[in-house]
């Protein structure tokens, strides 16, 4: 992929990943979104952001955003598959603070280790999440024996 994609965002792989499931933020990343849409981090939280989660023997939460016709401030879904809330008329609103796997997910890391590398970088920030929702989060069991 040349650099040009990568910056625009115009490229097939980047708007398909924006329809299908939205990128994960690294910690500190939703702070800088929310300074760009002028709202509170909570706010973002409340009206644009989810609590997503890397599947492990302890599972670790993570930030992402809120796909279109879900419950922000929530937890994913269990099979979270659906439209980013900020891609908008085929572009991303806030492409210049985007989450880091929308910018390196495709362009830089073709290996795929990127998910798992995010994932790993909010073990540390458990508690961030915790405080946004007000009480543990909880992974969505898919299983159809529960």
């Amino acid at each position: 992929m040349s650099k040009g994609n990568k910056d625009s965002c115009s490229c097939k792989k980047c708007k398909h990943a924006c329809q299908h499931k939205p990128g994960w933020f690294l910690p500190g990343e939703a702070e800088k979104v929310a300074i760009f849409l002028k709202m509170s981090l909570e706010e973002l939280f409340n009206k644009k952001l989810s609590v997503d989660w890397w599947e492990s023997n302890d599972d670790i939460f993570l930030l992402a955003p809120v796909l279109i016709g879900k419950t922000p401030g929530a937890e994913y879904p269990s099979d979270p598959c659906g439209v980013c809330i900020f891609y908008k008329k085929g572009l991303c609103e806030i492409h210049p603070v985007k989450p880091y796997e929308c910018h390196d997910m495709f362009h830089d890391n073709e290996s795929g280790d990127i998910h798992e590398r995010v994932a790993l970088a909010w073990k540390d920030h458990q508690d961030q999440l915790v405080n946004l929702l007000g009480r543990q989060p909880v992974s969505k069991d898919n299983s159809l024996f529960y």
